[in-house]
């Protein structure tokens, strides 16, 4: 009998702790990006934020299972490129027990994550 209810509880536990990534992690990931002054960061056209005084912008960035590129803009400046490394998300190693769970993970790119949280950035003035 002890065996049967040790066995419900794993199932159970199982059960609770399928698409791990999907319960613990935001969709968007923070990131501190440092730059020029009043500088504006896009995905894919569509403006993410814009760089304070201090050159300083926190953005949440939607994560995916590939790298992303975004693209930062300033008057008198030419566009810089700056590359987001996805990466493995440790969390969904929970995952391990249930095939739909890692699919939904993949499906919400919760299983990766953004391999840095500050990105430093420089400028060049456009001729």
């Amino acid at each position: 009998m002890k065996t049967i209810k040790n066995l419900f509880i794993i199932a159970l536990a199982l059960f609770f702790f399928t698409s791990c990534g999907t319960l613990f992690t935001p969709t968007k990931q923070k990131i501190t990006f440092v730059g020029l002054p009043e500088t504006r960061i896009y995905d894919e056209g569509k403006r993410l934020g814009t760089t304070s005084e201090d050159g300083e912008a926190v953005i949440k960035v939607r994560k995916k299972l590939s790298d992303k590129t975004l693209v930062a803009k300033k008057e008198g400046y030419k566009n810089t490129y700056i590359e987001l490394n996805a990466v493995f998300n440790p969390i969904s190693i929970i995952n391990l027990s249930n095939i739909l769970a890692w699919a939904i993970d993949l499906g919400t790119g919760k299983c990766c994550k953004w391999d840095s949280e500050y990105i430093e950035f420089d400028m060049e003035k456009a001729e």
